[in-house]
């Protein structure tokens, strides 16, 4: 079902119905089009059509084939679309129950003038039909809005999908960094940190919504670097007694930087 019963607003090539036509009323809806009644709805007529032209139906939907990375960023584009239907479409709806109003207000005035043809009482008839559709459809907020609806599901379904897969490693590196702060030497990382860690490393570098936010952090934490560079320091270690005691502080100094930095990626995926 297309979002609108009387015409489809997101079709670029929509136009109003013919029957909300001011040209059309004018030409075809003498005697009574020529009264001040007539004349009037007229006028209602052609601006319901000016408000008509002025609204961008696309900017009440998400961009065409856009992908939402988070609901932060697609809380803001609803956002903006609902700004644009209170500030473009809320004054068409009003526009279109005056229609409705002046329509019904003129069958009675054409069925009660002799001079005036049944076709101009069909034409009013549905003039005041299509007006108040219209506006009914153009109130359907759940119709206008509904891609974005559809979009928070495919976000919340991904969050769920993307919490099982990083999931466990978060869980493991949270306990290995536990440990690692207990007894803070390579070897410890290497043994509870260090897959873990290259597991994270990688879920964010090859997940968009996770490397935006997350990889200016975490590109250096890829398991592997920091145990070389631990390696390196124990070389030096061997020669220096000291430098022994350095390298448990460096150590516990990281890990509990990265269970800062753990404890927010564990936030943002839920």
């Amino acid at each position: 079902m297309p979002p609108f019963d009387v015409f489809d607003a997101f079709d670029k090539d929509t136009r109003l119905p013919d029957s909300l036509s001011a040209a059309k009323w004018l030409k075809l809806g003498a005697p009574m089009s020529t009264t001040d009644a007539g004349k009037s709805l007229a006028q209602a007529l052609v601006k319901m059509e000016v408000l008509y032209k002025k609204v961008d139906f696309k900017d009440l939907r998400p961009p065409r084939n856009k992908t939402f990375e988070s609901l932060d960023e697609l809380e803001l584009c609803e956002k903006q679309a609902k700004n644009t239907y209170r500030s473009q479409v809320v004054p068409l709806v009003s526009q279109a129950l005056e229609v409705k109003k002046q329509a019904l207000a003129m069958v009675k005035l054409a069925q009660a003038n002799a001079k005036a043809p049944r076709s101009v009482v069909a034409l009013v008839v549905d003039m005041s039909k299509e007006s108040a559709q219209v506006a009914d459809d153009l109130k359907d907020l759940n119709m206008i809005f509904k891609p974005f609806d559809e979009a928070r599901k495919g976000l919340v379904k991904a969050a769920g999908h993307l919490r099982k897969t990083i999931g466990p490693h978060l869980q493991a590196l949270g306990k290995g960094l536990d440990l690692c702060l207990r007894t803070p030497t390579r070897e410890a990382w290497d043994k509870a940190c260090k897959l873990p860690c290259k597991a994270v490393h990688n879920t964010i570098k090859n997940t968009p919504q996770l490397k935006d936010e997350f990889w200016a952090t975490w590109k250096v934490h890829d398991g592997d670097s920091f145990s070389h560079a631990l390696q390196v320091a124990e070389k030096s270690a061997l020669k220096d007694p000291r430098a022994k005691q350095k390298i448990e502080e460096v150590i516990t100094r990281m890990c509990r930087d990265l269970k800062k930095e753990l404890a927010l990626l564990d936030k943002f995926v839920g």
